[in-house]
């Protein structure tokens, strides 16, 4: 039995319970994929993303992805927040899509295994 990724075990645990706010209200997951050997980039998200190839991609940062969080839910998200800020370097936010979006927040992991969570948001 292969032995979880210490990131994406904390990720997951951090991510429990949590629904980013939008029009679909959808659960936050983490993920773990190998690294490039580089910094993600946009194109790197849209291959490993099941989004059409031609799809748009908006690169974003992380304290704009937590400004999306209303104020109710803000206590919910801060231990995620230092999860991604402990664990993962370079951490960017890449929306794909245009109007019904996947977000994903990915940075890259002390090993080189690029790791994040990810969510659906509408923005209409």
């Amino acid at each position: 039995m292969a032995k979880a990724h210490p990131t994406l075990t904390a990720l997951r645990a951090a991510c429990k319970g949590l629904v980013y706010a939008s029009e679909t209200d959808a659960p936050v997951k983490a993920f773990a994929w190998p690294g490039g050997g580089h910094a993600p980039t946009a194109a790197d998200v849209l291959a490993r993303s099941e989004a059409a190839a031609d799809s748009p991609v908006e690169e974003s940062t992380v304290a704009a992805f937590f400004r999306g969080v209303p104020k109710a839910a803000k206590a919910d998200y801060l231990h995620l927040a230092g999860v991604l800020a402990d664990h993962l370097s370079g951490a960017k936010v890449f929306l794909v899509g245009e109007v019904r979006r996947t977000a994903y927040v990915v940075g890259t992991a002390a090993d080189g295994t690029w790791a994040g969570v990810t969510t659906q948001l509408v923005e209409t």
